[in-house]
């Protein structure tokens, strides 16, 4: 039974390999021919054997360009070429004299030392330049993930903060563009290479354009540590959002606080007006003037309490966004003249809002009953002598009414919340539910149009409630009702 062969088996010279030994061979023969020139013109002023230390410069260059192997087939050959040409007997690979045995065994000696020593410069060279490519790539790879995780610390939602990591990563990496995405799969374009970060909780991928300098290698490198930043992001993401829930029951609940307490304080004093009025009703020592009194007592209070919960109801139907308005072609002078005159308030009105208003598309009876709230409060903080000014325009596409007082104005502080419920904004507490310029505002901008406060700093305050113009009905339209007059004083 034969034994295998164990002999080292020598790698077959395949043309590949030939191709690729070609240039170093060209180049030591090149190198050797160099330095045996310059021999040969110098062997008159020297013996060629102590011109043999030419041949080690050859060598050096040789060892130091292509390595330790090219070097000593550079120095056998130098040593050859000099045994052959410049050692007698010329022209023959033999030797006359010892002493020229012992000078080519020292140059063969000196060539493979010098060899040596030069491709072992060279290789660790080769291997510092290594080492100082891999630390510059460590350190891109460390300022890539500094500049992350500051894109991290802005402070933006989730979504700016993966569009800035892909922007950084691109600029990193060299990439014409780069992106993030929380994907169950990855979806790459065509021209993109994906990579999968390596985050806890999510699959997030990451899309490098195929122009990147960084292989696939450097990308997957930074995958765990940018992984484990995402993560950051994420939970940072996910505590504003349980933070913000929070927040918002704190403030929902505080919100129902107040609503019931202003309420129970708002139905409390009506109530106890009726049920004081009703009681003293039974008494048998009631004239007939103070019968008639607490009977206006009590229509008084049930006609206030109707109106609160009638405040209460429209608000409810605002904040549900269930106003439906009618939306129809409205005159303005119209609603507001009606809005003044349902007041029969002995207060002085100043009415100077133009009869040629061009119309509105909005719902009449929901504008009145805007107008009847602002005219309303208009005249509650005014000066008993004072007249409320009521007047219109329309310039730069809007119509324009405005209800103004002249009482005093609005604090600085609180005109940022005059039209949040159940807020008083000119210390009146105990007047009014604190609803009605809420419901002007749902009221207003449910019918598309605006209501601004337009206060002064220690007299005087103004609601600008505007409409876009509206391409206007042709002459088939129903003509509207024929206007009051558009300057005269309400009293």
């Amino acid at each position: 039974m034969s034994q295998p062969d164990t002999r080292r088996r020598r790698p077959a010279l395949t043309p590949q390999a030939l191709r690729a030994a070609a240039p170093g061979a060209l180049e030591v023969v090149v190198a050797v021919g160099v330095a045996t020139a310059v021999v040969a013109a110098l062997k008159s002023s020297a013996p060629p054997a102590g011109l043999g230390a030419i041949y080690l410069l050859a060598v050096l260059e040789v060892a130091i360009r292509r390595g330790e192997r090219a070097a000593l087939a550079t120095a056998g050959l130098s040593v050859l070429t000099l045994n052959y040409l410049f050692v007698a007997p010329r022209y023959r690979l033999a030797i006359a004299h010892t002493q020229d045995v012992v000078e080519l065994v020292v140059l063969l000696v000196a060539a493979i030392v010098v060899g040596r020593l030069a491709a072992t410069g060279r290789q660790r060279a080769a291997e510092a330049e290594s080492r100082a490519r891999v630390a510059a790539a460590r350190e891109r790879e460390a300022t890539l993930l500094a500049e992350v995780a500051s894109a991290i610390l802005v402070g933006q939602s989730l979504g700016a903060q993966l569009e800035s990591i892909g922007t950084r990563v691109a600029s990193a990496t060299g990439a014409s563009r780069a992106r993030v995405a929380l994907e169950p799969v990855p979806s790459p374009g065509p021209d993109e290479l994906a990579v999968r970060l390596r985050a806890r909780d999510r699959s997030v991928w990451l899309y490098v354009s195929d122009d990147a300098v960084w292989d696939r290698a450097q990308l997957e490198r930074i995958c765990e540590p940018v992984g484990r930043l995402i993560d950051v992001a994420i939970e940072r993401e996910r505590l504003a959002e349980r933070a913000a829930e929070t927040e918002a029951a704190r403030r929902a609940e505080v919100a129902r606080t107040a609503i019931l307490h202003a309420i129970s304080h708002d139905l409390r004093s009506p109530l106890t007006a009726i049920t004081t009025a009703g009681s003293a009703l039974r008494s048998a020592i009631v004239t007939e003037a103070e019968r008639s009194e607490l009977i206006d007592v009590i229509e008084g209070e049930g006609a206030r309490l109707a109106r609160l919960v009638d405040d209460l109801l429209d608000l409810s139907k605002i904040e549900a966004g269930a106003v439906a308005p009618q939306a129809d072609w409205c005159d303005l002078h119209d609603v507001v003249a009606s809005a003044a005159a349902q007041l029969r308030t002995p207060h002085p009105i100043e009415f100077k809002v133009p009869v040629d208003l061009p119309l509105v598309r909005a719902d009449a009876a929901q504008l009145e009953r805007v107008f009847s709230n602002l005219i309303e409060n208009a005249v509650k903080f005014s000066p008993p002598q004072s007249p409320v000014c009521i007047s219109g325009g329309a310039a730069t596409g809007r119509v324009t009414v405005r209800v103004t007082d002249r009482g005093r104005g609005i604090p600085s502080p609180h005109r940022s919340r005059v039209f949040e419920p159940f807020f008083r904004g000119r210390g009146a507490q105990g007047t009014g539910s604190g609803l009605g310029l809420a419901i002007c505002r749902g009221f207003v901008e449910a019918n598309g149009g605006r209501i601004l406060l337009q206060t002064g700093a220690d007299r005087g305050t103004s609601f600008a409630v505007s409409f876009p113009v509206a391409p206007q009905p042709g002459p088939s339209a129903p003509e509207p009702a024929a206007p009051s007059d558009d300057a005269r004083l309400l009293t």
